[in-house]
């Protein structure tokens, strides 16, 4: 009998099959198509927090599709706002526009879907940009790279970017989650050069949100990793949020909020 290289992470669970693997990798590819909006919190890990844009502590998120972002502190007070729903098209655009610029949002591709309303094979579509303050999040939030695109030709588990050790359908936070132990294949390929979900030659817990399919926590699992344990905790999904709480407000030449002073005139009382 084949014994595992280390011990399970999940004793109870038996080994995934290859319906268990398709199923974690399509759930990986398809958070663009899951939520129009998602809200949620962190604690920034210190390996990442950027002070002057408020990115430190404790900090609550709205996501709304891949066009706008705002950020609160612990106290409720924004401190980061940003949209793209407003950008600029024009001549300047154009000049310096590049083959990626000009992608689709996931909302207008049409990826294939499995049965159960995953994404199989997924297009390219336009990523975050610069949308988000910190860049480790955009990997977070779609964490496609330990699946890839699309199945690897006969579903063969060494084609696929990761390899996929455990799996376990458990509970993170309060939310269904489902869970994996990963390490980096010869065809793992991170979409930041300098944040790798799974980094090399280490063994990986993930776990994908069941309905949002954003990666709420990743942690790696051998010891002395410099790698940051890092958890999102999913707060709401596919909420109304206008624009407005994505755009800081334009300079008014009156500020309506306040009275208007009245001034009479020396003379109101004669005639």
């Amino acid at each position: 009998m084949t014994q595992p290289a280390a011990p399970q992470l999940f004793p109870g669970h038996p080994l995934p099959d290859s319906a268990a693997r398709r199923r974690f990798r399509a759930l990986a590819r398809s958070a663009p198509w899951l939520s129009t909006s998602v809200r949620f919190s962190f604690a920034v890990p210190p390996a990442f927090q950027d002070p002057a844009r408020g990115m430190e502590g404790r900090v609550e998120m709205i996501i709304r599709q891949r066009e706008a972002v705002a950020a609160f502190d612990e106290s409720g007070r924004l401190v980061y706002q940003r949209e793209q729903f407003t950008a600029d098209r024009g001549r300047d655009y154009v000049a310096a526009a590049s083959a990626s610029s000009w992608q689709l949002p996931a909302g207008l591709t049409s990826p294939v879907f499995t049965s159960d309303r995953l994404v199989l094979r997924r297009p390219q579509i336009a990523g975050f940009g610069d949308l988000l303050p910190l860049e480790f999040l955009s990997t977070m939030l779609d964490p496609f790279e330990v699946a890839g695109a699309e199945p690897a030709s006969l579903d063969l588990a060494f084609d696929h970017p990761t390899y996929i050790h455990e799996l376990a359908e458990t509970e993170f936070a309060g939310r269904r989650v489902l869970a994996a132990v990963l390490s980096a294949g010869y065809s793992y390929r991170p979409c930041l050069a300098d944040f790798a979900l799974v980094p090399p030659e280490t063994r990986t817990l993930l776990m994908l949100d069941a309905d949002t399919g954003i990666c709420v926590h990743r942690r790696v699992l051998d010891p002395g990793s410099p790698a940051p344990e890092i958890s999102l905790q999913v707060l709401a999904h596919n909420e109304y949020y206008i624009d407005s709480l994505f755009t800081a407000p334009a300079p008014t030449l009156t500020d309506v909020r306040a009275p208007i002073p009245w001034e009479l005139r020396g003379d109101a009382g004669n005639g």
